[in-house]
């Protein structure tokens, strides 16, 4: 039996949680960026209608991650007071106004902006409607700006008030600008591309297989085959850039973080060989994507649950990469758990918290599926007048 502590199962429940819902968080970013380059594309004299049937297929995909997003987000907050209760005590002069801010920002885009993204176009000039994509995206590119910069700074904490509890800043400026934080930005974006990209890849794959392809999917197919070239070779560059940050560990990693990072690089290798070669045999064919053989697209059908795991997975294992520390060189991860917590409480609980995701996930997969399978048909029943 393996011999794992309450405080081991405790950091594998909340940082597996914390992953899953950040997964959906960051492509929630990259979508958002995504339909505002396609609403733009419908503003060109030369626009055709590919540009407005792939917004309104994505928008739907945008709305299903927002919501397992603002999920994920009351669920860590319940997970974070349950499991780490003197964290709050030592970091609630930080970790505070972030909540407030990052709480207000995400129902004010799920509650307003993302009801008229869905519903409201026929309603709104083709302009105003554009800008509501543009406040969406922003909306979502500062949320993870904020949560990303207090991950970042929990690994470099700088800026505080010396010998004070709890951890006070002195200059906010320090947060938001610290140079790690950025480096990390980069690094999770290129991550969340590489995600998008293979969930568009793997949608045009199995439709591919039901049904040839109208122009709209082709060119979704073309453009996420983009998205994951564009993802991989930037988490080169930032892999190569800011290694010594993003990868710097303070003790060995168990086993069993060994042989993830060993699954992560192998997944990564084979996505760069079939995103490669996809692009090989198109530039050298000269014919779209959905005309791919059919072993091919049976095999890029998997791109996406592949993407989406390394994307998991590396979110886990840079949440653990400080070892002992919660707030680096201040707080541990002893003196923030809860000790009333017993090691078979947790254990069921993260069972039950795998099982639960595992419904999530399948619930996405589902809906997305049958978006892309059925169209994009009304979301509200249209009444009828006597």
């Amino acid at each position: 039996m393996w011999d794992i502590s309450s405080l081991q199962l405790a950091k594998l429940q909340f940082f597996s949680s914390l992953s899953f819902f950040s997964a959906f968080g960051l492509s929630t970013v990259v979508l958002g960026w995504l339909l505002l380059f396609c609403k733009g594309m419908t503003h060109r004299k030369a626009a055709d209608g590919r540009w407005m049937e792939m917004y309104r297929f994505w928008v739907r995909i945008f709305a299903l991650s927002m919501t397992v997003s603002l999920l994920g987000m009351v669920f860590i907050l319940i997970q974070a007071g349950a499991l780490w209760p003197n964290l709050f005590v030592r970091l609630g002069p930080v970790s505070g106004p972030l909540i407030v801010l990052i709480a207000a920002l995400t129902f004010i885009i799920k509650l307003f902006v993302t009801d008229v993204m869905l519903y409201r176009q026929g309603t709104l000039s083709s302009w105003l409607h554009s800008i509501f994509v543009l406040l969406a995206a922003l909306g979502t590119t500062s949320i993870a700006t904020l949560l990303i910069c207090f991950q970042s700074w929990l690994h470099f904490p700088a800026g505080l008030v010396p010998d004070t509890s709890p951890l006070t800043l002195i200059d906010w400026r320090v947060f938001i600008l610290q140079a790690q934080a950025w480096h990390r930005i980069a690094f999770m974006i290129s991550l969340a591309s590489l995600g998008v990209g293979g969930l568009m890849v793997s949608i045009s794959a199995s439709e591919a297989l039901a049904k040839p392809l109208n122009a709209a999917e082709q060119l979704g197919f073309r453009i996420g085959a983009g998205l994951m070239v564009l993802g991989l070779g930037l988490l080169v560059v930032c892999c190569v850039l800011f290694q010594a940050e993003l990868f710097r560990q303070e003790t060995p990693l168990p086993a069993i973080a060994l042989w993830a990072q060993k699954l992560v690089l192998g997944l990564l290798l084979l996505l760069a060989v079939a995103s490669l070669s996809l692009w090989g045999w198109y530039l050298k064919r000269r014919s779209e994507f959905g005309k791919l053989p059919r072993w091919a697209q049976h095999v890029l059908v998997w791109v996406g649950p592949a993407s989406w795991l390394v994307l998991w997975l590396t979110l886990i294992l840079l949440s653990l990469r400080d070892g002992q520390y919660f707030v680096h060189g201040l707080v541990t991860y002893a003196e923030a758990f809860s000790s009333e917590q017993t090691g078979m409480m947790i254990g069921a609980v993260t069972v039950a918290i795998w099982l639960l995701f595992s419904m999530i996930l399948a619930g996405f997969i589902f809906l997305a599926r049958r978006a892309a399978r059925y169209g994009v048909v009304p979301v509200r029943k249209i009444r009828r007048t006597a």
